[in-house]
């Protein structure tokens, strides 16, 4: 643990008479073992609720309790924070514990905003501003924190004009403190300004987002607000200043070695503005540079669809047509698929609501199509009696093509249901086989536990049935997460290094986003060797529990990933913090203890140093990576 002694504390738990530093040992406790040790943080958080509630310390009783939020937060599990804060906030409150209750409402807005329910997070975080507000004296990081969440939010549901006052009054605050996200926050307020055509005014702001990303050394931050200065110059048809932009924030993308869909973006652009000034020459030479990172990184079309649409209009500007018709081709197949890469049993549903309806509105109109000629052959029977019969065997002829087509497109709604359902089966039989030996003994363990609470009913107060029943509760939840984060490695089978680099992407953005913490992650080399189930999960947790240590414990401002994916590969975690000493760690040191354990579990070396500057961790694995069958 980061600049604390794990022993000292369970000393002041055990002897100490003095209730506040016991109370205030519990909360440090917790707090360490939430993000190391499953098992101990249930035990010390029973304990110390249970010792709370004995000395009547409200405070103590729910800051404790919002460590259960705070973990289900770090582990994706948005539903689960929405519950728990719906249940701790009325408690809040009652016992008027404004602080923490404006703690719960802002991972309860995080929460739905990360679920990309927008607007319930904007009201969510609307209260945690007001609450915000009341507290004496004023947080004006939570201030700042709060604004640009809202005004990201509403960006979000291009709600432009309404997000503006926020990211303003975001920036106001983050004037008065020490930040590591303005650069964040004025390039959401310059979309806002160019989505609204206020072209100038967005310039402005982009150039001063571009000025305090490097001066804070945010290369990504920096990067985007240059991208964002290009677009505004070609959305003006100033295509030689776009092109000079675009050209700048390629070189930007390249220095700071951004992911290789960035790269390709700002190449985008520059293709863009050679094409508007008919230079297809020029073009084509990003042209290739795109597809050389494209074969290197084996990015699909589906991530590369709106360069594809690029590249067929310059091979069209150089008298290439039937090249551009395939690139064409290829992109309109890439858009057409961005939705069938969604969850199989709800583009199931949704198509086949759609093609029906759609195909009863044929059929209502071909229907009443006939209707008009009945009426329309009754009126001239008695005149036409061979317009009569013709109309007679056109009614008929419409009849049986209605029928011919109701019959065939229940029998394309029956070929697609066993189609999906042989998709679904055959994923189903994939991760229930990998999942038997894990998923297996956590439920073997919930029914022994459950029988066991059962069998003690009589014999032990309800108290301690409670308490019980809560760690039974905790560890139900722990196996819903690893069911999930599993779900996720067998989606594929096997896992290359760029998924897993973008998994971890995903991680940085959600703890920069939640906390303000600037969080790099650099990937650099290549490695063709594909991943099984149980060495990402290792590397993935490993990474997660070094950063949930660099946040909560060292109090760093700057976490950096750099991931080495060489055949030896190499993944280091940098924070800033405060470090920690080495020799005071002791052998017993869950969180260490865990990493050690999960390197070993790949054949990788693990290696830590700490001093006051920060913490380095370093995580070599072997030449070439062995395949399991099975998570552990």
């Amino acid at each position: 643990m980061y600049g604390q002694n794990i022993d000292s504390l369970t000393h002041v738990i055990k002897t100490s008479k003095d209730s506040e530093a016991k109370a205030t040992s519990y909360k440090a406790i917790v707090s360490h073992y939430r993000t190391t040790d499953t098992t101990l943080f249930q035990t010390y958080l029973a304990e110390g609720i249970t010792y709370a509630r004995s000395i009547k310390d409200k405070e103590t009783e729910l800051k404790l309790a919002h460590n259960v939020t705070i973990q289900l937060y770090a582990k994706g599990d948005y539903d689960a924070v929405i519950r728990t804060t719906d249940s701790l906030i009325p408690i809040a409150e009652a016992s008027k514990l404004v602080t923490i209750k404006a703690d719960m409402l802002n991972y309860k807005g995080n929460a739905y905003s990360s679920k990309s329910e927008y607007a319930k997070g904007v009201v969510v975080l609307l209260e945690y501003l007001s609450v915000v507000k009341t507290l004496v004296p004023e947080n004006k990081r939570m201030l700042a924190l709060a604004n640009n969440n809202i005004g990201s939010s509403l960006l979000n549901m291009e709600r432009y004009e309404q997000a503006i006052p926020y990211l303003n009054a975001s920036l106001a605050y983050q004037e008065h403190i020490e930040n590591s996200f303005k650069a964040h926050t004025y390039w959401n307020l310059g979309i806002c300004y160019m989505e609204r055509e206020k072209y100038d005014r967005a310039l402005d702001i982009f150039q001063l987002g571009l000025q305090e990303a490097e001066l804070k050394n945010d290369r990504y931050a920096a990067a985007g607000n240059q991208l964002c200065i290009g677009s505004i110059y070609t959305r003006k048809d100033d295509f030689e200043k776009g092109l000079e932009a675009y050209n700048k924030a390629y070189q930007m993308a390249i220095e700071a070695n951004l992911e290789p869909y960035k790269t390709i973006e700002a190449i985008n652009g520059i293709i863009y503005c050679y094409n508007q000034l008919s230079r297809p020459n020029e073009a084509m030479k990003f042209v290739e540079i795109a597809d050389s990172i494209t074969a290197v990184h084996k990015l699909t079309d589906l991530r590369n669809r709106q360069f594809l649409y690029f590249k067929s209009t310059t091979l069209l500007q150089l008298g290439r047509p039937r090249e551009a018709d395939d690139v064409h081709f290829r992109y309109t197949e890439a858009v057409d698929s961005l939705q069938s890469i969604k969850n199989l049993e709800l583009i199931q549903e949704k198509e086949t609501e759609f093609r029906t309806k759609e195909k009863e509105q044929q059929l209502e109109l071909q229907e009443a199509q006939l209707n008009s000629q009945r009426l329309w052959i009754t009126a001239l029977s008695g005149g036409a009696l061979l317009l009569a019969l013709i109309g007679f065997l056109v009614y008929r002829q419409q009849i049986l093509k209605i029928k011919h087509q109701k019959q065939e497109q229940k029998l394309k709604e029956a070929l697609y249901k066993v189609e999906i359902a042989n998709k679904l089966e055959e994923q189903r039989l994939r991760i229930s086989k990998e999942l038997h030996d894990n998923i297996g003994s956590q439920l073997t363990y919930l029914s022994s536990a459950a029988q066991n609470i059962g069998l003690g009913l009589p014999k032990v107060s309800t108290e301690v049935t409670q308490e019980k029943l809560g760690k039974l509760s905790e560890f139900s939840q722990e196996a819903i997460t690893d069911l999930r984060d599993t779900i996720w490695v067998m989606n594929r089978g096997t896992i290359s290094w760029e998924d897993l680099t973008e998994r971890i992407r995903y991680l940085a953005h959600k703890v920069s986003n939640t906390t303000g913490i600037t969080v790099e992650v650099n990937k650099t080399g290549k490695n063709d060797q594909l991943l099984g189930p149980d060495q990402t999960i290792n590397i993935y947790r490993i990474i997660q529990e070094a950063v949930n240590n660099a946040i909560k414990h060292a109090q760093a401002t700057k976490i950096e990933i750099n991931i080495q994916a060489t055949p030896a590969a190499l993944v280091e975690i940098l924070d800033n913090g405060k470090g920690y000493d080495i020799d005071s760690v002791t052998s017993g040191s869950h969180g260490l203890y865990n990493m050690e354990s999960r390197a070993k579990k790949i054949e990788a070396a693990l290696d830590i140093v700490s001093d006051e500057t920060g913490t380095k961790m370093s995580l070599r694995l072997p030449y070439v990576l062995r395949r399991t069958k099975h998570l552990l």
